[in-house]
């Protein structure tokens, strides 16, 4: 199927004049009054907006994928012409959700993208093929912007979990380490490692898990983390693990994986209790006043 004059001028004109309409887009951009005032960092702004219009001139192209593109009507979401496109859409929103833009300023710049598309010197068609793909493109963006974001507060509520677990030493040759909060699966096999550490580093024979701040101490995440860490060789036949404050129905669990791992596994209610028990088992004795 052949490629129109006007469709090869659609493609001629992204891919032979992007300077001239990164150049409009940034401007766009400064004027619209969606964004909240700041400076525009207009190269940064370049650099963000080349990738999208390089592979939409791609896209565009005669012959450029396997199978003819015939318009810009061929730019469907989840197309095989669109892929590169909306990927770099994505890596844009992405990038803008890392740095400090707002919502407003990632509508901001890919409406004024938009605005400059639709005014190509085209077909109506084609003009109005690439205002809807533009907006679709929009919509990649956010949707990468957001998740960013969630990630980001994610992984920032991780590191403030991390650091503010204690992980401490009741007395020289004890470890101890107080699980709070509903941790996944890095953040539990970081607090462990921390842990093995200590164990490493003072020659521990036993260690106090204090689990009765977890939210749910039965969660897969933990009981998987707690078995990559009993089944340590620095751990496992070595180590006396003693588990504080864990609710009856969570003991099991627990149990399960010290059987597997080979580990020494005990519970106690009372951390006073636990303390008293790992001062033994670490060679301690203790005489009561």
């Amino acid at each position: 199927m052949g490629v129109s004059d006007g469709e090869i001028e659609l493609a001629a004109l992204i891919r032979g004049h992007e300077e001239e309409l990164v150049t409009r887009a940034i401007e766009a951009y400064r004027l619209s009054p969606l964004r909240l005032p700041a400076p525009v960092d207009g190269p940064g702004m370049a650099r963000l907006l080349s990738p999208i219009l390089e592979s939409l001139g791609d896209a565009l192209r005669p012959n450029a994928q396997p199978s003819p593109i015939e318009s810009s009507s061929a730019l469907v979401p989840g197309s095989a012409a669109a892929r590169e496109v909306e990927k770099s859409a994505a890596l844009v929103g992405a990038i803008l959700a890392a740095g400090t833009a707002s919502g407003f300023d990632a509508a901001a710049l890919f409406y004024a993208l938009r605005d400059v598309l639709a005014e190509a010197p085209v077909g109506p068609d084609e003009r109005a093929a690439l205002r809807r793909f533009a907006e679709w493109i929009t919509v990649v963006a956010f949707d990468a912007f957001a998740a960013a974001r969630v990630q980001a507060e994610r992984e920032r509520a991780r590191d403030l979990l991390e650091d503010g677990t204690p992980v401490v030493q009741v007395a020289p040759e004890l470890p101890a380490a107080f699980l709070v909060g509903r941790p996944d699966g890095v953040l539990c096999d970081s607090v462990l490692s921390r842990v093995l550490l200590l164990v490493v580093r003072v020659g521990a024979r036993a260690i106090i898990l204090h689990a009765s701040g977890l939210t749910d101490p039965a969660r897969p995440e933990v009981i998987e983390a707690l078995r990559r860490f009993m089944a340590h060789k620095k751990v496992a036949g070595a180590v006396h693990v003693i588990a504080v404050g864990l609710p009856p129905e969570a003991e099991e669990p627990w149990r399960g994986v010290s059987a597997d791992a080979g580990a020494e596994l005990s519970f106690e209610r009372d951390f006073d209790r636990a303390v008293e028990r790992g001062l033994k088992l670490s060679g301690y004795r203790l005489v009561r006043s």
